[in-house]
């Protein structure tokens, strides 16, 4: 929490126009105020079944908002267009 404060404080914000959530971007933003910007994104699992019986799972995040990008490009982090799967997780280690 303490490292994402000092981020958003060091780098510059860059804002949106026009601005499409009551965030206000006047100050800087708070760390918990960043945290619940981003808790709205999402990722899921697309599964396709093959014609041999197993499953193709191809894991993707919802589009960031405008402000969501913004905020991402100030904190200097971008969104991979998919993830791999963490066959170590408890949820996938029953997938494989």
């Amino acid at each position: 929490m303490a490292t994402l404060k000092h981020l958003l404080k060091r780098r510059p914000a860059i804002v949106p126009q026009p601005l499409q959530s009551r965030v206000n971007n006047a100050q800087p933003l708070s760390a918990m105020k960043a945290l619940a910007l981003l808790a709205t994104l999402q990722s899921a699992d697309i599964v396709l079944p093959t014609t041999d019986g197993r499953e193709i799972r191809l894991r993707r995040i919802t589009e960031p908002t405008a402000e969501q990008k913004s905020l991402l490009q100030q904190l200097g982090l971008s969104l991979p267009g998919r993830f791999e799967l963490n066959r170590k997780c408890s949820v996938d280690s029953a997938i494989a």
